[in-house]
């Protein structure tokens, strides 16, 4: 049996031996020439081949600069693949110097400070075919090889790319990502003309509790209702300040997660703002912030970055309400598609027509650092797995999330915490009859 499985294992290796060489003597034969870019002012060139490939707005050409001007010791990595010398795809990145905590439970081990090559959402634009995504994958690891970084980080790939394929299975056993970590990203879909029409679409039993929700709050808070959205770069300073009083309430912030009040987090607002993109909903109460929902509004697409509300209103649901009051406005704007973002929030299961497979995968450079980052990201997590389903049988583990949130509070103070450290883009009826006013700057 495990002569078989031997043989089975070394046709397998032999097999993708043989593509890998079949994909490299076709490259050469097409003359596949891929080019690095890391300074910003060599990019400026590349704007209008650039943005005639459609993409995400974190891929953007003005937003990426703008987050590459943003952060301090950040540098593009841009590659560029050159098909018969006439551009056909590029991998858009960013090479900076990061810090890496790693934790037991909530008992610090260590902290890894490494070089990262970080490729952003969407960041493959042009032909994403399977012989583009091994050149690149291929190029990837032979920057490693070269020292240019610790570690190259992609955060959301579909699960059924090549791209995640090759990144999976190329890298030597000791520098691949054994764990990839997969996580759900919910959509809504063919977002209907109207609030009515968006009840409908619904099952019963989720229309039922979606009318019972928007009509609780407005029962219980007519006339005291207002909900404001901001675009415009006059109006961002509210907005902010806003935002950030809710967000400092949230348990998330605890966590230092969400959203924070930044210099970051404002050049990348400022520069949506400027291009129209910007989309901040606020929910008052009585003139109080109560919930917040900002995206981007990128094409057809209306992507959610971040999303809260303040605790004290938390039985009402106020952050799908807010997201219920919204759903007229965006239709408005001709919006058919709405990214709500990652993860199995309250929000996203009312509201996601649409779930899709994303998974985050690193490659790791040939290096005593690269090798023990490797190391930690594999054991750590598992780790901390064992000891939660641990706790869950024994049936503590509410004790130690209590525990550790009472924690948490000593040691920042209720809604305070500092900010994580960057990433690219949360928490992140009738509808003829409504109490609510809504506002547009």
């Amino acid at each position: 049996m495990n002569v078989r499985a031997l043989d089975s294992t070394t046709k397998r290796r032999s097999g993708l031996l043989l593509f890998k060489r079949a994909l490299q003597e076709k490259s050469k034969a097409e003359r596949l020439v891929l080019r690095t870019i890391c300074d910003p002012d060599e990019l400026e060139p590349l704007r209008t081949i650039w943005q005639c490939w459609p993409g995400t707005r974190d891929s953007d050409f003005d937003f990426f600069s703008s987050v590459v001007r943003s952060r301090t010791g950040c540098h593009p990595y841009v590659v560029v693949l050159l098909r018969n010398a006439k551009p056909d795809a590029i991998l858009v990145g960013l090479r900076e110097r990061r810090k890496l905590p790693y934790k037991l439970g909530w008992l610090p081990i260590c902290e890894l400070e490494i070089n990262v090559l970080e490729f952003v959402s969407g960041g493959l634009r042009g032909s994403a075919s399977e012989e583009n995504c091994a050149a690149f994958v291929r190029h990837v690891i032979r920057s490693l090889d070269e020292g240019n970084a610790d570690m190259a980080l992609w955060k959301e790939v579909d699960v059924k790319s090549p791209l995640l394929s090759y990144a999976l299975q190329w890298p030597h056993f000791v520098l691949r990502d054994h764990f990839p970590c997969v996580d759900e990203h919910w959509w809504i879909k063919n977002l209907p003309d109207n609030l009515n029409s968006f009840f409908m679409s619904r099952n019963k039993s989720q229309r039922s509790k979606l009318r019972h929700k928007y009509r609780n709050m407005l029962k219980h808070f007519a006339g005291t209702i207002r909900i404001r959205c901001f675009r415009s770069v006059a109006d961002l300073e509210l907005a902010v300040r806003d935002m950030e009083e809710i967000a400092s309430k949230t348990k998330r912030r605890l966590s230092r997660l969400g959203f924070f009040d930044t210099p970051q987090s404002r050049e990348e607002m400022l520069v949506m703002a400027q291009k129209g993109w910007l989309r901040i909903y606020i929910l008052y109460i009585a003139e109080k912030p109560a919930a917040f929902w900002k995206g981007t509004l990128y094409g057809e697409c209306l992507q959610g970055d971040h999303a809260g509300y303040d605790p004290l209103w938390s039985k009402f649901s106020p952050g799908i309400f807010l997201f219920l009051n919204m759903i007229e406005d965006l239709c408005k704007e001709g919006v058919n598609t709405v990214d709500l973002g990652f993860g199995d929030t309250q929000l996203k299961k009312y509201l996601g027509t649409l779930r899709c497979l994303e998974s985050q995968v690193r490659i790791y450079a040939p290096t005593l650092r690269g090798i023990v980052t490797n190391l930690l990201n594999l054991s750590c997590p598992r780790i901390n797995d064992c000891t939660r389903l641990l706790l869950q049988r024994t049936g503590c583990l509410e004790w130690a999330r209590r525990t550790r949130r009472k924690r948490l509070e000593l040691q920042n103070g209720a809604g305070s915490g500092q900010p994580p450290a960057p990433a690219l883009a949360s928490e992140s009826l009738d509808s003829s009859k409504r109490s609510v006013t809504q506002c547009h700057t």
